[in-house]
């Protein structure tokens, strides 16, 4: 004697999948079930991309230089407060440049721009650290950072700072490479579970 077949056959929900045949009584959703904690199949990168891989790497490597910047200005600055030769010819510096900056104004000067390049550094390394985290806020911090670093590299570009170009060419890539749409599928995939919950 067979066994009691549910209502509508073994595949209540529509005509049986190509293949081998699932268990009996399975067959795909039904029409609504998305909405009762299913989520529809999206093709999403389970994998940083590598565009993301290489902006990751270029902020790891441009923090490490601000940090590395930053401690060479504070040194000079060190330099400059005693008292050696070494302060007298800094001082004989600035004057054949045109400022009239003793010891330790030149001092204070390298501090201050020690400290740029120091928080440009410590930031890009804090944001490169959190981007391998799935989330549109380290998209858009990521977007929103270089963003910034872009427009005071291009003020430097045009107070006549041409070394700053090529900086400012790997920051406007790295803003593209982000907004790119393998690095938005990336980090807005959605979270919902693709099976209903207790299954």
């Amino acid at each position: 004697m067979n066994p009691q077949q549910p209502p509508g056959g073994p595949y209540p929900y529509g005509p049986p999948p190509s293949g081998p045949h699932p268990p009996q009584g399975y067959g795909p959703p039904p029409a609504g079930a998305f909405h009762r904690g299913y989520a529809p199949y999206q093709p999403v990168p389970d994998r940083m991309p590598g565009t993301v891989v290489t902006v990751r790497v270029l902020m790891f490597i441009g923090g490490a230089c601000g940090v590395l910047a930053a401690l060479l200005f504070w040194a000079l600055a060190a330099s400059l407060t005693g008292e050696g030769e070494f302060s007298r010819g800094a001082t004989d510096a600035f004057r054949e440049q045109g400022l009239v900056l003793t010891a330790g104004e030149g001092a204070l000067v390298f501090g201050v721009l020690g400290a740029i390049p120091f928080v440009y550094g410590v930031l890009s390394l804090v944001l490169a650290s959190f981007m391998g985290r799935s989330s549109p806020v380290v998209l858009w911090s990521v977007v929103v950072f270089q963003a910034l670093a872009a427009l005071t590299l291009l003020a430097f570009v045009g107070s006549g700072g041409l070394g700053s170009v090529v900086p400012l060419l790997f920051t406007i890539g790295m803003i593209v490479f982000m907004v790119l749409e393998p690095a938005r599928a990336f980090y807005t995939r959605p979270s919902v579970p693709l099976y209903p919950a207790g299954y």
